[in-house]
């Protein structure tokens, strides 16, 4: 009986200190780093993120404003129908290594996409709101 009660008390602080964890994560750069280094157990800082240079581009315009159309891309002017239609650009790029994972599509993954999948999730619940992402997969040595 003795036994039941401490591992059932065990398995709770496992999950309490789990969950403290994930709530002293915030969305600055270090500690996403941090949790996608962490879920693999890699020590030497192998996924990284580096911030992508931004453009300032205005998109939408109301015609009584008085300026001429922006051309998104080309020479022809680019019709938005929703808020999708925009074309955007990755707020920042994570680096992670090819042993993890080869391609950026779980279907042509080596290894099936499994931690592709691992970062992916955790890159969407901890992001700040707002920000896009793009995965760059390099040659680690």
């Amino acid at each position: 009986m003795l036994r039941g009660i401490r591992d059932l008390y065990n398995r709770f602080y496992s999950y309490r200190t789990d969950v403290l964890n994930r709530l002293t994560i915030t969305a600055g750069v270090q500690y996403i780093e941090k949790v996608l280094n962490d879920a693999f157990f890699l020590t030497k800082r192998q996924i990284y993120i580096v911030s992508a240079g931004q453009k300032v581009q205005t998109v939408l315009h109301f015609k009584s404003e008085g300026l001429d159309p922006v051309y998104v891309s080309g020479s022809s002017p680019l019709y938005i129908r929703a808020y999708d239609d925009v074309p955007k650009e990755a707020s920042f790029i994570v680096y992670v290594p090819s042993f993890l994972c080869t391609s950026t599509s779980a279907a042509e993954d080596k290894y099936g996409g499994q931690q592709l999948t691992t970062i992916l999730n955790l890159l969407n619940h901890y992001k700040p709101a707002g920000r896009s992402f793009r995965i760059e997969i390099y040659e680690y040595e």
